[in-house]
């Protein structure tokens, strides 16, 4: 029998990959109008069955603008052309609640608000620094008020206040804290400059300590309207730190790249050399000696991924060292596993050397995964498709590497689930790995050839693309574009067009594997959905108690009974028969079981 079994759920769980699921994605011009205002949208009708969608041609679709009560102010019906698209507008009314207003549609809405909004006039920013600070040294911000037509603000009184927040590499920073506040002018150019010196928090005696400095400045005009900005700053004792990308297990012929990086405390990328050294490990991961050496620039390290490939299969440790421009010592390490799809034997010591060389198969091209131990193994092979099994097997690893290779079949369809179980030394291990059928390249390539961004007022401006498809053919399509006011997005900002297709998961069942613990029966994790049987119930006679509950607390009174609870005490007591019309008055104390009438 299986080692493994898969829990299951009462209610229904129905495959709804096979359904047929109708979505309407709806886009207005923007999120924010006035009443009376006219709101510009689109829609795209998509049907999505078997894991594919498509849009939905000649559809006619009714469209209903509900207000801030979700009232109905009008609708329309509309037909999708060949895109499976419609456009259309409604104007809002006048002299209505404002608030949230909503356009709907059989499966799909849009949302967005009416306001009686006041335009901002100008907005505040800051000029980005590219320098580094250390404690004690002075900074200069430099910022501008200026209209969003280009206007600049003139001797307009400028308020700043700056928080400081110690921070941390390895976790969230501290509470921010007044540290300075102060008052300035802008200049004929609407330019403003705040100046300040940072420093630690008193009683700090850290070599390394690094702080956040949040400058927040408001700006009020001559017409008293007050804007913005903000601008934070980052000081420490160092003034870079190193980074390193790549992957745990790194396959000798892989195309998976190595990258140092180097990042100045306000996280903006700069340059940066020093030396690297590469260590073999030993069982507990301490090092045993030093294989490589060399000098490194920040980017992708071909030289040194070249080396690497000399050396055996195993277990590595990457050491970089490079120094700040205060002279720091600036370090970086990474452990990872070196090993090649060729390897007879797992890299390191291990019951459970699990690698996926290729789960995306297709015709003459199998999936390939590798499964190895340092000791015998007895693994049960299982394919899986939709909650059908298609495959049982057990299969033996003698000390060494398994190349599963699992050829593509037609009535795999999208793909199939591929789960490798054992148990070694009182462990359980499982692994479940989807291997997905290759699917024939789609998509489309969009260019913007001609585009201008600046414009004149009442001027016709014209901008181009070129669309092609995934084989670089030109495409037939339909672009959707809309313009608008760049300063409501100081109001309320408008949210990225996104367009979202119902994605049909097959049901997964989820349960954390101890595998470092002792044998116990586990859930594994599944990748389908077992058909649901409906089973009509079954119903039998029984008493009609007209609302009546022996599972009550406080007391309650019917003809006839007398139902006391209390913390779970329950007292019935039976009154003898009484004529029509007779009154039963009663009282209980639960305390002394007494009973008076």
């Amino acid at each position: 029998s299986p080692l493994h079994s898969f829990p299951w759920s009462y209610y229904p769980q129905e495959d709804r990959r096979t359904q047929t699921a109708e979505t309407v994605n709806l886009f207005t011009d923007r999120s924010l109008y006035r009443p009376g205002q006219t709101v510009f949208f689109k829609a795209v009708a998509t049907t999505t069955k078997d894991d594919s969608s498509q849009v939905t041609a000649n559809k006619s679709l009714e469209f209903v603008l509900r207000d801030a009560n979700d009232q109905e102010v009008s609708r329309q019906v509309l037909k999708t052309n060949e895109f499976g698209s419609v456009s259309g507008e409604f104007v809002l009314p006048q002299g209505s609640l404002t608030g949230y207003f909503r356009i709907t549609t059989h499966n799909g809405n849009a949302g967005f608000r009416v306001e009686e909004y006041k335009r901002p006039a100008f907005e505040v920013t800051f000029d980005k620094i590219e320098t580094t600070y250390k404690f004690g040294e002075e900074i200069t911000l430099t910022g501008k008020a200026e209209s969003y037509s280009g206007v600049k603000l003139q001797n307009a009184h400028v308020s700043y206040r700056i928080t400081r927040q110690q921070s941390w590499w390895w976790r969230w920073g501290g509470t921010p804290e007044h540290f300075t506040e102060g008052s300035v002018k802008t200049d004929e150019n609407g330019k403003f400059t705040v100046v300040f010196i940072p420093q630690k928090a008193d009683g700090s005696s850290s070599s390394r300590s690094v702080y956040t400095f949040d400058v927040e400045a408001t700006v009020t005009d001559v017409n008293g309207e007050t804007q913005v900005g903000t601008y934070s700053v980052t000081v420490g004792d160092i003034s870079m730190m190193l980074n390193m990308e790549m992957p745990e297990k790194l396959e000798k012929s892989s195309d998976e790249k190595i990258v140092v990086s180097a990042r100045n405390l306000d996280g903006n990328d700069i340059k940066a050399s020093g030396t690297y050294r590469v260590f073999s490990l030993l069982e507990n991961d301490s090092t045993h000696r030093q294989l490589l050496q060399g000098n490194f620039e920040t980017g992708e390290q071909t030289e040194l991924k070249s080396k690497l490939k000399a050396l055996p299969s195993g277990k590595y440790r990457l050491r970089l060292l490079s120094k700040d421009d205060r002279g720091n010592d600036i370090t970086a390490g990474h452990d990872f596993i070196l090993f090649d799809y060729s390897d007879k034997r797992p890299p390191v010591k291990t019951n459970e050397w699990f690698v996926v060389k290729n789960r995306v198969f297709g015709p003459g091209k199998d999936a390939e995964i590798v499964l190895g131990a340092t000791d015998d193994l007895n693994v049960l092979y299982e394919l899986w498709r939709e909650g059908v099994l298609l495959e049982r097997k057990w299969v033996k690893i003698n000390n060494g590497n398994r190349l599963f290779s699992i050829p593509f079949k037609a009535d795999y369809k999208t793909g199939v689930v591929l789960m490798l179980t054992y148990v070694k030394d009182e462990k359980f291990y499982h692994h479940s790995t989807e291997l997905i059928s290759e699917k024939e390249k789609t998509g489309l390539e969009v260019k913007l050839d001609i585009f201008r961004d600046k414009i004149r007022p009442g001027a016709q401006e014209e901008w181009r693309l070129t669309i092609k498809d995934a084989k670089g053919n030109p495409a037939t399509a339909e672009v959707l574009a809309s313009m608008y006011d760049f300063s409501l997005d100081r109001i309320y900002s408008t949210p990225k067009w996104v367009l979202s297709l119902p994605q049909f998961y097959m049901y997964r069942t989820a349960a954390p594997l101890e595998k470092d613990r002792s044998f116990n029966p586990q859930q594994v994790n599944g990748y389908f959905a077992v058909p649901f049987k409906n089973v009509e119930s079954l119903f039998f006679d029984r008493l009609n108690w007209y609302g009546f509950s022996l599972y009550r607390y406080g007391r309650m009174m019917v003809r006839g009974v007398l139902q006391e609870k209390v913390a779970g005490v329950q007292a019935d007591y039976y009154a003898a028969p009484m004529a029509k019309g007779e009154t039963l008055q009663m009282a209980a104390d639960v305390a002394d079981n007494v009973l008076a009438e």
